[in-house]
């Protein structure tokens, strides 16, 4: 024996495994000794951070213990707290956190020296150290193998501890620290994580750190949650950010069942309850923390009113984003009943995955996990359309005028432009190209109902003809402000060589610039090929690029001179007209329909000599227009294409209804309302 009146008995190799080294942090070593105060019956629970002495103080006004108590319980590894017939409760009628009486072990893993205070009612007081040095130094010099009694040394019991536990409870001093180092700012931290740790915080069981009460709020992520599902509780009063029905003006709040068999069906008469919640987070990065352990993208398994394990969410795989918006919390005691096996690991942080319990809890929360995706889904969709009408005054006009068949199908594609966090004043494009797509939409619909129109209806046909060229104009429209911003980007390119360079990569796959009537041009390389070869080769010095490509009215020969280079224009017109030429006697070869016309165009970077003379330019000019021969510059081809479009848009932007809205969309701001509508917030 030690000599010692307290006596441990376990294993020295069983303490040196499971207690230095059972738990990875410090707030769930401190939720093990909040749990034995909560066995305990204590109504508070008050931790000290000390940053000046580096120690951890747990108090508590629980019933403390004896000497018999200590040695046959608290020292007891191994000791079972619930014992004897049926559900065990404390004299508070409690259901025990702990089970085994190894969570004590825990606190070795963030210190070397734990010192204890506890009195008991009509007890004396009693007060001893544990020295994990010691321990150590006992493992190494015995047999691990055998069982050895560790006796931890008595220490002075002073007044002012004895003042501080007042008749009875307990205190346990932490020092040593293992790298553990307190400042200023654990004090928050730690009462969140605490926070995150225990559902039983409240009337009866309150838990102070540094004076401050831990609360629910503490646990800093109730304001995330957009939606809630909820089970057996009311946990939506905590949170103040809720999306509400627009249709009731209630906050969207969910009751699910929450009882369930044993493979894990619903079933409201099931052997299984659970009570908790799952939430549905604005953004993903809501729920990003620091670190692993303050990330909240996880569902929590509370058994007993202490977590048991720190995620469930991570087994289940949904094949969809939505997982990354979810969090929340379930307690479920029937994890942990008396009358059955320990469910727990080893390490007390997990829950044994091959439990049939276990199994059921996961079966039945898959299928609640896929409900919520669906229905959140549902309510995105509904939320992302009322952000978008609220923010804008016509499309809620459109939207309202919508056949109600098409309506679902509009909700979908505004709720995706929500979410995906556009630009504001991009997300007006957005919409109004959405808008666009619907009317095209309408008038497929409308051409299903064509068979049915005759005399009776006609003017019902005339106003889907009118719908027709209205939508082709917008559509028109689109396309004429999309080439705009091309050209604009071309004309930004300040160095000639640059602005060149660019436009011969792209103006051959893009003859719009040269003539809007030029929409799909298409390139026939055999033809190129032999164009080139019927080309004299002292020509051949002269050309940096030649194309061909058909349109819808005409075959055109492309040529684009060096920048740098200024011919003469009987030079350039000679040279097209053999290409010009070329490209008919190609064309007879191949029987091709000869009565479209061969246009012929040069781009260079200098006029041709003598253009400087407006009037020499425009007798050149009249020369070359029966040869269908046109020459200009890099910079006038952008300039009339820029010059063409825009006055294209200036002509039709008042006259047609559809692009009247579609403007109206992209332009609107919440003033033109007379004021600010209402937003709802970001989703």
């Amino acid at each position: 024996m030690t000599g010692s009146r307290y006596v441990m008995r376990i294993s020295l190799n069983v303490l040196n495994h499971m207690g230095l080294y059972l738990y990875s942090n410090t707030p769930a070593v401190l939720a093990e000794a909040i749990a034995n105060a909560w066995d305990a019956d204590a109504s508070r629970v008050d931790v000290t951070l000390d940053t000046s002495a580096m120690t951890i103080t747990v108090q508590d006004d629980g019933v403390g213990m004896d000497l018999e108590d200590i040695n046959d319980k608290f020292l007891y590894v191994g000791y079972q707290k619930r014992q004897g017939a049926g559900e065990f409760r404390t004299p508070k009628k409690r259901k025990p956190m702990g089970r085994k009486g190894i969570g004590k072990l825990s606190l070795f893993s963030i210190a070397n020296r734990i010192s204890v205070y506890t009195k008991k009612d009509g007890a004396q007081p009693e007060s001893f150290l544990m020295d994990a040095h010691k321990i150590r130094a006992a493992i190494e010099a015995e047999d691990p193998s055998t069982a050895k009694e560790y006796g931890p040394e008595p220490v002075p019991f002073d007044g002012k501890i004895v003042a501080d536990i007042a008749g009875h409870g307990t205190i346990l001093k932490i020092g040593d620290l293992k790298k553990h180092r307190i400042t200023s700012a654990t004090s928050a931290g730690f009462k969140k994580r605490i926070a995150r740790r225990f559902s039983v915080l409240g009337a009866g069981f309150r838990i102070f750190v540094n004076g401050e009460e831990v609360t629910f709020q503490d646990r800093g992520y109730f304001h995330k949650a957009r939606f809630i599902f909820q089970y057996g509780g009311d946990y939506a009063r905590h949170c103040a950010n809720l999306d509400s029905d627009t249709d009731t003006s209630r906050s969207m709040k969910y009751d699910r069942p929450f009882r369930f068999d044993e493979n894990g069906e619903e079933d409201r008469n099931g052997l299984h309850a659970i009570e908790g919640w799952i939430a549905i987070a604005r953004r993903s990065n809501d729920l990003d923390g620091e670190n692993r352990e303050d990330n909240l993208n996880k569902i929590t398994i509370v058994v007993r009113g202490k977590v048991a394990q720190e995620d469930i969410l991570k087994d289940f795989r949904l094949g969809g984003m939505i997982t990354k918006y979810l969090f929340g919390e379930i307690n479920a005691d029937f994890l942990d009943e008396d009358e059955r096996d320990d469910i727990a690991t080893s390490s007390r942080q997990s829950i044994s995955e091959d439990d049939p319990r276990f199994g059921a809890l996961k079966t039945f929360l898959r299928a609640e996990l896929q409900h919520i995706w669906t229905e959140t889904n549902k309510l995105k969709e509904k939320k992302g359309l009322e952000r978008a009408l609220q923010e804008n005054l016509p499309l809620r006009e459109w939207y309202d005028d919508l056949p109600k068949r098409l309506q679902p199908r509009a909700a979908k594609i505004f709720a995706e432009i929500d979410k995906a966090n556009i630009d504001e004043d991009r997300k007006k494009d957005f919409y109004a190209n959405g808008v666009l797509a619907f009317e095209r939409l309408k008038m497929d619909t409308a051409v299903e109902m064509l068979d049915s129109i005759d005399e009776s209806n006609l003017e019902l046909f005339l106003r889907f003809l009118a719908d027709v060229d209205a939508i082709e104009a917008a559509n028109y429209r689109e396309i004429v402000n999309e080439r705009l911003k091309v050209i604009q980007k071309l004309q930004g390119c300040v160095v000639e060589d640059a602005r060149e360079r660019v436009l011969q990569e792209y103006i051959f796959d893009h003859l719009w610039l040269l003539d809007p009537a030029w929409e799909r041009a298409t390139q026939y390389a055999n033809m190129e090929k032999r164009i080139q070869s019927v080309l004299p080769d002292s020509d051949a010095n002269m050309r940096t690029d030649i194309r061909y490509r058909r349109v819808a009215a005409a075959h055109v020969v492309l040529e684009l001179k060096r920048g740098s280079r200024r011919l003469a224009k009987t030079d350039i017109e000679k040279q097209l007209r053999k290409y010009i030429r070329a490209v008919k006697e190609e064309l007879k070869k191949d029987q091709e329909q000869t009565e479209l016309p061969v246009e012929g165009i040069c781009l260079v970077g200098k006029l041709p000599m003598g253009w400087e003379d407006s009037n020499e330019r425009r007798t050149d000019e009249d020369s070359l227009r029966p040869h269908r021969i046109r020459i200009m510059t890099y910079d006038e081809l952008i300039n009339n294409a820029e010059s063409g479009y825009a006055k294209f848009l200036e002509a039709t932007s008042s006259t047609e209804k559809l692009n009247v809205l579609l403007d109206r969309i992209r332009k609107y701001t919440p003033e033109d309302a007379g004021g600010e509508l209402p937003v709802s917030e970001q989703i």
